[in-house]
C-alpha cells in the first residue's frame, strides 16, 4: 500500500479529532461561564456535559496512542507489540464512546426536565434516562467480557483457549439502538413545542434549536456505515481510520448541538436581564407555561 496515503489517512483522523475536540472545549467552557456566572443556574445537564467533554478528551488521547502504534497502516507493516497496543486501546475507546454518548443524551434529557410542564413529557424523559443508564451499563460489561479470557481479544497466535462474542452483531445493535434513541430524544419535545403559544418566528427558532441534534443523528448513521467497513475488513488496522473519524464527529457535534441553547445569554443583553430578573420564579398559569421556553431562565 502507498505509505503516503496511509500517512494522510492517519493525519486526517488526528487532525479532525483534535480540531473538533478543541472547539468542544471552547463551547463547553462558554456554556459553564454562561450557566454559572451569567445565569447562575448550573444543573445536572451541565455536569453531564462536563463528563462528556472529559471522556471525549480521553478519546482524543486514545487516538494519539493509536497514531503512535500505526493506525491507518497495513497490519503487514506493524509489529506484534503495535497491533497489541492498538487492540487494547480500541477496547478503551469502545467503553469511552458509549459513556460519551450516554453523557450527551442524558445532558439533553436533564435539560428537557428543566422545562418540562407536562407530566407525560417529564415521565418520558425520566424513563429514557433510566433506559440509557441500563443500556450503557450493559455495553460496558459486554466490552469487558467480549472475550473470555479478555486477553484472547488481542491473541494473534491462536494459542489462548476461550471464546469471544460476535462483536459485529454487537456493534450493529448498539449503533442502531443509539440512532433510534437519537430520533426518540429529538421527537420527545415536539408535542410541547407545537402547543406553546408564541409568534411563528419565535416558535420556528425554538424548533430549530431543539432540532440541531439531527446533525449528530446523521453522523451516527454515517458511523454505522464505517462500522461495516471496519468489521468486514481483511485489514482492520488499515480500516480503523473511518470509524474513529466518524465517532469523533458524532460525539463532538453532539456536544455542540446540546450546548448551543445554553449560550444564548452570552449574546443577548435583554435575555441576561430577563434571566436575572426571573431566576427562581415559578410558572403556573397556562399563558406562562406557553412562554416557558422563551422566558424561563433554565432555557439558557
Amino acid at each position: 500500500m502507498d505509505r503516503a496515503d496511509e500517512q494522510a489517512r492517519q493525519d486526517s483522523c488526528t487532525g479532525v479529532a483534535t480540531a473538533m475536540t478543541a472547539v468542544s472545549v471552547i463551547i463547553v467552557a462558554l456554556r459553564f461561564y454562561s450557566r454559572q456566572i451569567i445565569v447562575r443556574n448550573f444543573g445536572k445537564d451541565d455536569w453531564m456535559m462536563l463528563v462528556a467533554l472529559i471522556f471525549t478528551i480521553g478519546y482524543l488521547a486514545c487516538i494519539y496512542v493509536l497514531r503512535e502504534n500505526g493506525m491507518g497502516y497495513s497490519g503487514n507493516e506493524l509489529k506484534l507489540s503495535q497491533m497489541t497496543n492498538m487492540i487494547t486501546t480500541t477496547l478503551g475507546i469502545e467503553i469511552i464512546y458509549y459513556i460519551v454518548v450516554y453523557a450527551i443524551k442524558t445532558s439533553i434529557l436533564f435539560f428537557y426536565l428543566r422545562i418540562a410542564v407536562e407530566k407525560s413529557f417529564e415521565r418520558g424523559c425520566k424513563l429514557t434516562i433510566w433506559l440509557l443508564t441500563v443500556f450503557v451499563a450493559i455495553c460496558v460489561i459486554c466490552c469487558l467480557t467480549q472475550c473470555i479470557p479478555l486477553h484472547k481479544m488481542w491473541d494473534f497466535t491462536g494459542l489462548v483457549n476461550g471464546h469471544c462474542i460476535n462483536t459485529t452483531a454487537f456493534f450493529y445493535f448498539t449503533s442502531s439502538f443509539n440512532i433510534v434513541t437519537d430520533i426518540w430524544i429529538l421527537a420527545l419535545p415536539v408535542k410541547t413545542l407545537m402547543s406553546i403559544q408564541r409568534p411563528g418566528r419565535e416558535k420556528a427558532a425554538l424548533i430549530f434549536v431543539f432540532g440541531l441534534g439531527i446533525f449528530s443523528c446523521i453522523a451516527s448513521i454515517v458511523r454505522l456505515h464505517s462500522i461495516r467497513i471496519y468489521t468486514e475488513s481483511k485489514d482492520p488496522f488499515y480500516d480503523s481510520v473511518p470509524i474513529n473519524i466518524w465517532s469523533m464527529i458524532e460525539v463532538n457535534i453532539g456536544i455542540w448541538c446540546a450546548s448551543i441553547p445554553s449560550l444564548k445569554a452570552l449574546f443577548f443583553k435583554a435575555q441576561r436581564e430577563r434571566t436575572r430578573g426571573t431566576a427562581g420564579y415559578k410558572y403556573h398559569t397556562f399563558y406562562k407555561r406557553s412562554c416557558l421556553f422563551y422566558d424561563n431562565p433554565t432555557w439558557q
